[in-house]
């Protein structure tokens, strides 16, 4: 199987993961519950046009490794902090894209997933 998109978001007050992936020809989407590991939805689809395992070669910064550099960013955060996270691919690349909220300031990211870089930051007071 191939990850092409793993996103922490909430449904309502409850913390979920969002999980898509490719395997034996078919695309499966997942929603898990954080608390319980219970999953809450699933589907699959058969039609994968547009999408090859190929563009997984591209990926050589691990979502451990993307995580610390976006908390790297964000002085006292920590991973209880991140909010959202979604790898995904934009224009062919892939990138990781997540949110950050602390000490009052939300800050959204996008990080390059081939190279590592900071590719967008953006900060925000939330009080």
């Amino acid at each position: 199987a191939t990850i092409t998109k793993s996103k922490l978001d909430y449904e309502g007050r409850r913390q979920v993961y969002e999980i898509e992936w490719y395997a034996g020809g078919k695309k499966y989407d997942y929603e898990i519950a954080v608390d319980t590991g219970e999953i809450l939805s699933s589907a699959y689809d058969e039609k994968t046009s547009g999408w090859s395992v190929s563009n997984s070669s591209n990926v050589t910064v691990s979502e451990a490794d993307a995580k610390q550099t976006a908390l790297g960013r964000v002085s006292g955060a920590t991973q209880k902090d991140i909010y959202e996270w979604k790898f995904d691919y934009d224009d062919g690349r892939p990138e990781y894209e997540g949110k950050i909220i602390y000490g009052g300031t939300e800050y959204d990211f996008t990080i390059d997933a081939s190279s590592g870089a900071v590719i967008e930051w953006e900060a925000e007071s939330v009080r």
